[in-house]
């Protein structure tokens, strides 16, 4: 099959695109007048160009020092970049901010295909060379007076000074005289500016030595800034040396941020917000091989990520200073360069793959990067449907190609320890290039030639299921039927491994996936009492199947739900508060985890605790230890082991919930009478889940060999949406509730004619 030319990696675009592109990127006003000019669209600051912007990506390769008149660029200290078009030639010239308080112009005399920078010379603004003595950031953005870019400076610790261009739109010329605001403390050239509350006018946003950020909103005008005190940014902290760069980067019209750090990494914030911006953290940037970028070895910490095309390739290239004063550029590696490479590795080693990538480890790291890297950038949007479309198209033929490296087969894992990685992430990738659908994944099980049980898994669900062939027929009927019975809207799992039949090369060699659980190599018929001995029965229940719900619940609250249904998160955290008793205190709100250092001062006024730092692990642990109050406080364990992991807290209900969900209702009765009040609020907080607030549920008995039997049962609320009352084909329970969460009362009744 002809190799595809992605539009989004390989189209040249002229040098006038690439510049309207970065004024673009930093959403400067004088930017947005000139694209206004140049093409027909909007004046919004965080307006898109029409032409084909450069690509960005989450893939670089190694770096490189940038070099200026043939010698690598080093000013000997602190060194904060930025690209922008300085004397107006239809090519990005460097500016820097030095660790001394001075500014540097590196001028590109090099061309569209390559940049080449001549040596620094100083940026002055009338007759001042210099802004205080500590490290500097700089930049240019229209903020004053006429529409040329004046010059930003972040300085002296605390202090941004604007500079008016008073030049011409060749000849920047700056007045001595500048407009200073106050900013947060060691804030030290950390900073961006761009419109980003969308109302027209420039804000501020700064970060600081701590690694707190914060926005200033712009209340002024176009032409008269007027920057209000600093408000947190996002609630967003990562210590240390917090450098954010705010740029459109997926180019959906909002705005992102990359996130520099003291140790050489940089984090992508996507925009998720609608009505008002929300940065969610999403991916680390990435070198080839897949591993995450990190540039401290080079530049000596403090990173200040900068995109520009440097190499006219139309992808976005890295660039980045730091503490040491050198400047590094990182090549971003396109689409069609990652398909070419992956597809040149198969082609290379089609014969002995399997033993190569076992001896291999930079071939390893070539064939995985590239996969990992497409992976990685699929699920971060940031490659466009129809280009994901293409991609799929061209990788696809693949695996009839090449059926024993990316086919669906059982393979030696003595000999070749990668080869079933090497398919499930393939895999991975043919998935997440087709938007979700039940056609889409009949195309790509198509593609890779699954049947049965993995094709109903794939097709049905949207699963799939890397297990290297392991798994009997019996297997996959009791998942399908299983994962077929749990409300799908609870749940969002992309690949299920099963790294026991997977073999050794799982140990080193992940597969990437947007999401994805791990379970146990177990045959079917392992048997398992979900429940503690002072239940009224035995709760016995297949291991192999009661660990798949439980993998599953570990996606459900505490992924799914944390967005769907935040307040049934909260009461996650409500009932643990309840279960550890009121010598712990939990922060406000309660999902925010145990306030140690309250807990510590009030164990030690309780006389638990002598104060002694070195006695407050052994303190933490005896104060729970072999206590019947809290062995009984959960449904399934010591409440100690819930405070110290409660990712656990949910995912455990699973056990009892899907092992016998009756069963479970008669535990926590018998709990309740026996004074352990807590463990109904864990049975009610699962049904609730699972009932996606509707009155209608589902219990379950799951036994030995995958017997699934599921019987609805009937739910009341009040008016508030709690759970009053089940009615099962077995018995009735009401409930009645001290305050938003907690249950004060419960009666439960074998079900008669009465009743």
């Amino acid at each position: 099959m002809p190799t595809v030319n992605y539009q989004t990696d390989t189209a040249k675009r002229p040098t006038q695109t690439i510049r309207l592109r970065q004024w673009i990127c930093s959403t400067h006003r004088s930017m947005a007048l000139l694209v206004a000019l140049a093409f027909p669209i909007s004046h919004n600051l965080a307006a898109q160009d029409v032409s084909a912007p450069s690509t960005p990506t989450l893939s670089y390769q190694a770096p490189v020092a940038l070099t200026a008149s043939d010698a690598p660029i080093d000013l000997k200290d602190h060194v904060a970049t930025r690209f922008f078009d300085w004397d107006q030639d239809s090519d990005l010239d460097l500016l820097v901010g030095g660790g001394d308080g001075k500014l540097w112009l590196f001028r590109n005399v090099g061309n569209s295909q390559l940049a080449r920078f001549e040596s620094k010379q100083p940026i002055l603004a009338g007759n001042r060379d210099r802004w205080g003595d500590s490290y500097t950031g700089v930049l240019l953005a229209n903020l004053v007076g006429n529409p040329l870019p004046d010059l930003v400076v972040c300085h002296s610790g605390n202090q941004v000074t604007i500079h008016q261009n008073i030049g011409s739109s060749t000849t920047p010329k700056f007045s001595e005289r500048g407009v200073t605001i106050e900013v947060q403390e060691n804030c030290q050239g950390r900073f961006d500016v761009a419109d980003w509350d969308r109302d027209g006018t420039v804000d501020l946003i700064t970060g600081s030595f701590g690694g707190q950020l914060q926005w200033h909103p712009n209340t002024g005008t176009v032409d008269s800034p007027k920057f209000g005190h600093g408000q947190p940014f996002n609630d967003i902290r990562l210590a240390y040396n917090a450098h954010p760069r705010i740029i459109d980067f997926n180019q959906d019209g909002r705005l992102d941020m990359l996130l520099g750090t003291n140790w050489g990494s940089v984090t992508l914030y996507l925009n998720k917000g609608t009505e008002k911006p929300t940065l969610k953290k999403n991916k680390s940037f990435q070198w080839s091989d897949g591993t995450n970028l990190n540039i401290r070895s080079s530049n000596g910490d403090d990173t200040t990520p900068e995109l520009a095309d440097l190499d006219g390739d139309g992808v976005l290239d890295l660039i980045s200073g730091g503490k040491n004063g050198q400047v590094f550029w990182m090549r971003g590696i396109g689409l069609s360069t990652r398909v070419a490479l992956f597809k040149d590795s198969l082609k290379q080693n089609a014969n002995n793959l399997g033993n190569r990538l076992s001896k291999d480890s930079e071939l390893r790291q070539q064939i995985f990067g590239s996969l990992a890297s497409l992976q990685s950038d699929l699920a971060s949007g940031l490659i466009p449907p129809a280009s994901a479309e293409k991609l799929f198209a061209e990788l696809a033929p693949l695996a009839k190609q090449y059926p024993e490296l990316l086919g669906r087969q059982k393979v030696n894992v003595e000999t070749s320890p990668y080869l079933p990685i090497l398919a499930g992430q393939y895999w991975v990738v043919l998935l997440e290039c087709l938007p979700n659908s039940i056609a889409n994944r009949k195309l790509v099980a198509d593609a890779i030639g699954f049947q049965g049980g993995y094709r109903r898994l794939l097709v049905d669900l949207g699963v799939l299921f890397i297990d290297n062939n392991m798994a009997t027929t019996e297997h996959l009927a009791a998942m399908h039927q299983l994962m077929m019975a749990m409300p799908r809207d609870a749940w969002d799992v992309e690949t299920i491994t099963v790294a026991g039949w997977l073999g050794e090369g799982i140990k080193t060699q992940k597969i990437r996936s947007r999401t994805g659980i791990n379970i146990f190599d177990l045959p079917l018929g392992r048997t398992e009492d979900s429940f503690p001995q002072d239940s009224p029965r035995p709760g016995v229940t297949d291991v192999y199947l009661i660990c798949l719900a439980h993998e599953l619940a570990h996606n459900m609250l505490d992924t799914v739900g944390r967005k769907t249904r935040p307040e049934l998160f909260e009461a996650k955290f409500e009932g643990l508060s309840q279960a550890a008793g009121p010598d712990v205190i939990f922060r406000s709100p309660k999902s925010k985890g145990i306030d140690f250092a309250a807990t510590k001062k009030n164990f030690q006024k309780l006389g638990q605790w002598d104060g002694d730092p070195n006695h407050w692990k052994d303190t933490w642990d005896n104060y729970f230890k072999n206590k019947e109050q809290f062995d009984r406080s959960y449904a399934r364990g010591n409440v100690k082991f819930f405070l110290d992991a409660p990712q656990e807290a949910f995912a455990t209900l699973a056990n009892q919930y899907f092992a016998d969900s009756q069963l479970m209702l008669d535990f926590c009765k018998t709990r309740w009478d026996a004074g352990h009040r807590s463990n109904i609020h864990q049975f009610l907080l699962i049904a609730d889940y699972l009932s996606e607030g509707t009155n209608e549920l589902d219990f379950f008995t799951l036994r030995p060999g995958g017997a699934l039997r599921a019987v609805p049962v009937q739910l009341q609320r009040d008016s508030q949406g709690r759970i009053t009352s089940v009615r099962s084909p077995n018995s009735i329970a009401h409930f009645k509730y001290e305050d938003k969460f907690l249950v004060t009362d419960i009666q439960l009744a074998p079900l008669t004619d009465n009743n």
